[in-house]
């Protein structure tokens, strides 16, 4: 299977909920990140989006801003209950993240 340019956004929710009907798709799982553990090239962390998490497996260099609590879109494909990612976004910082001095 190639990577498919247009491959849908997804949250936890609808994955656990209509799993079967994304297993073997390529999708882009939007969401915080959550529980990330890092190890010999590969790491694994969970997307939730407060209802739902989903575990995401990734082989290779985290982009630098990868961290918990960040929003993070994984583009991967499928695998059962988790994401196999091939590449991660890690979304600008949230509104809360601006300094008292901006309203």
């Amino acid at each position: 299977t190639s990577m498919n340019a247009s491959a849908a956004f997804v949250s936890p929710t609808q994955l656990s909920e209509d799993g079967d009907g994304y297993e073997g798709e390529w999708v882009n799982l939007e969401g915080s990140v959550r529980d990330l553990k890092t190890g010999a090239g590969t790491a694994t962390f969970e997307v939730t989006d407060g209802n739902h998490s989903t575990t995401v497996v990734y082989e290779g260099t985290l982009p630098d801003t990868m961290a918990e609590g960040r929003i993070v879109v994984a583009k991967g494909q499928v695998e059962g209950d988790r994401l196999v990612a091939k590449q991660l976004s890690v979304r600008a910082h949230e509104g809360s993240e601006r300094p008292d001095d901006t309203r």
